[in-house]
């Protein structure tokens, strides 16, 4: 997951490049959400801390033109090009996801990384649809976010769900079980997967 998202934020940076979303300075604004606790006041994540954390190396790497993870890379960007990170706790709740985005859609950040929640990164997507802010997921999987009409401006490095779930149905099937139990997050990933 973690070179998952230092790779998100690389493709971002040249997607934010390629459609010609940079400044004036030469810079990139993105947003990142991380869930770094469950809650406020709950203890932080470990597993967090390093999603964060490939996202500054990323950042770093590509300010200071350490192309060590995309070869070829140092033609792709100008000699000027930076890119700042502002890093945000989504606590794994949609409201303060929908906040962020808000708040960044409000600064004219130029894209968006995250959330790994499918739960969040809908609701984060359709708050950040309304500033046309592309936003992308590197774990949300859930098949209600394949919809283009309601997220417009989201991707994702992560499949659908629903492949998941035929596949498993398959190997059900191909197991010959005739029962079966499940146990699911009654959330958007675990209500629409």
């Amino acid at each position: 997951m973690r070179q998952a998202l230092a790779l998100n934020c690389l493709w971002l940076t040249f997607f934010v490049v390629t459609m010609r979303c940079i400044d004036a300075t030469l810079n990139a604004r993105i947003g990142v959400m991380v869930p770094l606790r469950a809650g406020p006041g709950a203890p932080i994540d470990q597993w967090a801390v390093r999603w964060a954390a490939a996202a500054v190396m990323a950042a770093h790497h590509i300010n200071n033109r350490k192309f060590a993870l995309i070869t070829n890379a140092t033609n792709l960007l100008p000699a000027d090009f930076k890119v700042e990170l502002d890093l945000q706790d989504s606590f794994r709740l949609p409201s303060v996801a929908v906040d962020h985005a808000v708040s960044w859609g409000q600064q004219r950040v130029h894209a968006v990384i995250g959330s790994y929640r499918s739960a969040v990164t809908g609701p984060l997507a359709l708050a950040a649809s309304i500033y046309a802010t592309p936003v992308i997921s590197w774990a949300s999987s859930a098949s209600s976010l394949s919809d283009r009409d309601l997220y417009p401006t989201l991707s994702r490095t992560a499949g659908s769900d629903a492949v998941l779930a035929e596949k498993s149905i398959q190997s059900i099937n191909a197991l010959g079980w005739s029962r079966v139990g499940i146990v699911y997050v009654n959330d958007a990933w675990g209500r629409y997967t």
